[in-house]
């Protein structure tokens, strides 16, 4: 039987065909480094009230990282209100840049095909370029959010200087990354998006600027 909480292997696969079709479908080469694996040797951990989350180096990051304020944010690139969200975020970054530190997890909800899509490219974009190019490429989606169309996620990339060689080598750890989202966000016991954590705060749902810009400087 299934788990509704995740989005199937099919859905997987039809996500990468559809990114290896807006790269030109070929062949992809021989990864030539490692995926990072979800924790790894010697992670840095965030305790939170649901439970421990990895938010060392294998996942896209804003801001410090000897911010004293963690905010670990699971999004969905179809969700309304992680739309929302990704707006409030910036503003938040741009105002405590060295106060805040923002790590970004993967959670599309299934059925959402081209969330996923998002969610492999995104992730593939940040493997392949760092976290400043994945966060051009997170706010492209957000800002498209209406119109999202996964054949034009290829030529996003490439914008952020990932060849389609390098996109296509990628693809198996990119997909294993936003596999273990999913798995990290089912042991936290969260289902919808956005999801928040803020030190070891777990926060549901999307809040008005002011009233997560307050809850920040109340950890400061």
């Amino acid at each position: 039987m299934g788990d509704p909480f995740r989005p199937t292997r099919r859905e997987f696969a039809i996500a990468a065909s559809v990114l290896l079709a807006s790269c030109g479908g070929r062949t992809p080469r021989v990864p030539t480094r490692a995926a990072p694996s979800a924790i790894g040797g010697g992670a840095e951990l965030l305790d939170t009230d649901d439970g421990t989350i990895p938010i060392g180096g294998v996942d896209p990051q804003r801001g410090s990282r000897d911010a004293h304020v963690v905010l670990v944010a699971f999004s969905d690139f179809e969700c309304p209100y992680s739309r929302e969200l990704a707006t409030t975020l910036r503003r938040l970054s741009e105002s405590r840049p060295k106060r805040l530190r923002i790590v970004f997890k993967h959670l599309p909800a299934p059925g959402r095909a081209n969330a996923l899509a998002a969610a492999i490219a995104t992730e593939l974009v940040f493997l392949e370029a760092g976290s400043e190019a994945f966060w051009r490429m997170h706010d492209r989606c957000f800002d498209n959010q209406r119109a999202l169309n996964p054949a034009r996620f290829g030529p996003w990339a490439m914008q952020e200087g990932v060849t389609a060689d390098a996109m296509l080598s990628r693809m198996p750890e990119a997909e294993r990354a936003v596999s273990q989202h999913l798995a990290l966000a089912k042991r936290l016991g969260l289902g919808a998006t956005p999801h928040l954590y803020l030190n070891e705060r777990s926060i549901r749902g999307v809040h008005p600027y002011e009233r997560l810009r307050d809850w920040v400087d109340e950890r400061l």
